[in-house]
């Protein structure tokens, strides 16, 4: 089987949010060599195959979302896609997907200040990440800000315009 494309969470292989050893699928039963154990359900499920998330089989079977929080968009089928056919991503706090021009945003994955530097997007994002009101204050984002870190950025690409957003988590 061919590797499973997500709309939103385009670089999915290469996210720590995706387990590379075998399971047995708590939704499908076959035998996996990656998982998901990332997910929002009332149930005890920690191995969920890319398939099952994709074709939204797992949400349906364990009444689940793979995604905590979300911007709003006008479209409920987006909605369902992301937070039913999508992996999230792991946060410091829970994940917060972004939105633009009214559709989510593809996440790219963990960055810091080095990072946004060598895409030379670093003043763009954070001007904009400033701007919002649940903002770390500038100084502390610049000074602390790393991929690895206490601190870490979210980097998000609007699938309409190609602007990057920057959503800053801390523990």
């Amino acid at each position: 089987m061919g590797k499973i494309q997500f709309k939103y969470h385009p670089n999915i292989y290469e996210d720590d949010v995706l387990v590379h050893k075998s399971g047995i699928c708590q939704c499908c039963g076959k035998q996996i060599s990656e998982y998901i154990e990332h997910i929002y359900s009332a149930e005890d499920v920690d191995c969920i195959c890319l398939q099952c998330v994709s074709d939204g089989t797992a949400a349906q079977k364990f009444d689940a979302e793979f995604v905590s929080w979300a911007e709003p968009v006008s479209d409920p089928e987006k909605s369902d896609e992301l937070f039913h056919r999508t992996p999230g991503y792991l946060g410091w706090q829970d994940e917060n997907w972004l939105a633009c021009c009214d559709d989510y945003c593809q996440y790219l994955g963990r960055v810091g200040i080095d990072e946004l530097n060598d895409l030379g997007i670093k003043d763009e994002v954070l001007q904009e990440y400033a701007k919002r009101e649940d903002a770390y204050p500038l100084e502390e984002v610049e000074e602390y800000l790393y991929k690895d870190g206490d601190m870490s950025g979210y980097l998000f690409k609007c699938i309409h315009c190609n602007k990057y957003h920057l959503w800053v988590d801390a523990n």
